[in-house]
């Protein structure tokens, strides 16, 4: 099964140690990377899914990308979206005290289940407990 959202990686610099996209492609999901047009070359190699943001060096942190991914999953149809950094080793579910890694897309579809069931959830996501 494959999450309801689409999910955003946003990236800068990280061409070659985009942690976050090689779990979400060890675990099979579909995600977009989110980058500067002047970094493509960096990041080439790690999926066809890129989107290139209209802008580079703004110099205002990830606030100007992310209002770009907002923007851009409205235009597409969709009610919500994941946006994840790029910096994430893994993905692990909490159970009777223990956290064994997830291997799969399931924990999007549960949080995004879970989230679904109300209406006054302006925002959701998972735990960093690193």
């Amino acid at each position: 099964m494959k999450p309801k959202y689409p999910i955003y990686i946003i990236s800068k610099g990280r061409g070659s140690r985009c942690l976050t996209a090689r779990e979400l492609k060890a675990m099979n999901v579909e995600f977009y990377l989110v980058i500067e047009p002047q970094e493509f070359d960096d990041y080439k190699h790690i999926t066809d899914n890129i989107l290139l943001l209209p802008f580079s060096n703004l110099g205002q942190g990830s606030i100007p990308a992310r209002n770009w991914v907002w923007q851009h999953s409205l235009e597409n149809g969709f009610k919500r979206h994941w946006i994840l950094d790029d910096n994430i080793e893994g993905f692990h579910r909490l159970n009777r005290n223990k956290k064994p890694k997830v291997t799969d897309g399931q924990i999007f579809i549960w949080a995004e289940e879970f989230t679904d069931r109300y209406e006054n959830v302006a925002i959701s996501g998972f735990n960093y407990y690193s």
